[in-house]
């Protein structure tokens, strides 16, 4: 493998073009904006681009697991009550608001950082996105284990 692969830095990976989401935005505009864009994290962020946590899928698949009980009813009940009640589950869970959601204690990770050490934050974390912020904390990329994995394969020996 190549040893120039440690010495690459974040800044060289990363997405630069981040979609984010304001944390009073609601789930049903962050999945909209997941969908379109083709990301599975969004950070979130406040009125001056700083990060102030995350939304991932995976905090949309505990938000599942909370309304699971409520879903299981549902096998209980006719076809047009189940289609009425799945209706405005969906609708109030579309509603709430990505701060509901949203993990708050978010890793994030400088540009120059060595990808060595960003592998390592996402595993310390158990992550697959870290924010990648400036001096300021505000968002300027985004970093994920497929930037990472995909830097490993290119300096792969054939």
């Amino acid at each position: 493998m190549n040893a120039d692969i440690y010495s690459r830095r974040v800044k060289d990976v990363m997405s630069r073009e981040v979609v984010a989401i304001n944390a009073g935005d609601t789930i049903h505009e962050a999945l909209a904006l997941m969908g379109e864009n083709r990301v599975s994290a969004l950070p979130v962020v406040n009125n001056k681009n700083q990060c102030v946590g995350i939304l991932s899928t995976s905090d949309l698949v505990d938000m599942t697991r909370d309304v699971d009980d409520d879903l299981y009813q549902l096998e209980f009940v006719d076809p047009t009550s189940r289609r009425f009640l799945l209706d405005k589950l969906a609708h109030s869970m579309g509603g709430e608001t990505v701060q509901s959601f949203m993990s708050e204690a978010v890793a994030t990770i400088e540009p120059n950082t060595t990808i060595g050490k960003a592998s390592r934050e996402m595993l310390r974390n158990r992550v697959h996105h870290l924010p990648v912020v400036d001096e300021h904390e505000r968002v300027v990329g985004i970093v994920s284990t497929m930037d990472i994995l995909g830097e490993f394969a290119d300096a792969a020996p054939d």
